[in-house]
């Protein structure tokens, strides 16, 4: 089946373009390229069931249990900022770790109706306010944004093969979601995916949209227990999740 052709239109920068999804969510995509940030089916949509649902992340936050997400790939925010929103809904306590080699500025994501993603749409407008301390092109480094006395962002702008994490770090939950195989194959691989399970809590899950024989064998060589879970409903028909062995 050929891929529908959807509305985008200009933002700031001449190499993103916005993108309407299905569900009526605002994703951004390559110029000239078919690399988008989130499904074309969907981005809230995929966003809610692929990370926040099959990783078990609501339910912890539901049951306000303190929790932890690395995301690979922070992308337009939408799960950082999606996952916040719960937490604050919930009153749960949140560590949110993100790595991110483009963190877009305040003004391309501002391009993206932001507020309509949240409960909370004050919570869009602190983050704007904590992305403009920035310049637009930022250095690589760690930035630190304490949203309030019980939740904390930290992003990382770097490459994730360059990551080296403390001892410390232990995570619940992984948001994998960089751009696909085809177009970031060295994010794709098994030492990639050994550092994940590094730092995976021994009840964590790893949560991808990916769902291709090659990724799901990388995953296996990296020590990870994969299965294949039906995917959004209106997007794909299955994706990944990943428990320790």
């Amino acid at each position: 089946m050929p891929i529908p052709v959807r509305d985008t239109f200009a933002t700031d920068r001449d190499d993103l373009l916005v993108q309407v999804t299905d569900d009526g969510s605002l994703t951004l995509v390559r110029a000239g390229s078919r690399d988008a940030f989130h499904s074309g089916c969907g981005a809230i949509s995929e966003t809610r069931h692929v990370y926040l649902k099959i990783s078990g992340v609501i339910d912890r936050i539901e049951a306000k249990r303190p929790t932890r997400v690395l995301e690979v790939g922070l992308g337009t925010a939408m799960g950082m900022l999606m996952t916040l929103d719960c937490a604050i809904k919930h009153g749960t306590e949140l560590e949110y770790v993100a790595l991110e080699t483009d963190w877009i500025s305040a003004a391309t994501f501002d391009c993206l109706k932001p507020q309509q993603w949240v409960q909370h749409p004050e919570l869009v407008g602190a983050y704007i306010e904590f992305r403009k301390q920035f310049s637009d092109s930022v250095d690589p480094g760690t930035y630190r944004w304490e949203v309030d006395s019980r939740r904390v962002v930290t992003i990382i702008v770097g490459d994730v093969r360059q990551w080296e994490p403390s001892d410390s770090d232990c995570f619940e939950a992984i948001y994998f979601d960089p751009f696909c195989p085809e177009s970031a194959p060295e994010l794709w691989t098994a030492e990639c995916f050994r550092k994940m399970r590094s730092v995976i809590a021994a009840d964590g899950r790893l949560t991808t949209y990916s769902c291709s024989r090659a990724v799901r064998d990388v995953m296996e060589q990296a020590a990870w227990q994969v299965d294949r879970v039906p995917g959004p409903v209106g997007g794909k028909r299955e994706v990944i999740v990943a428990r320790t062995i």
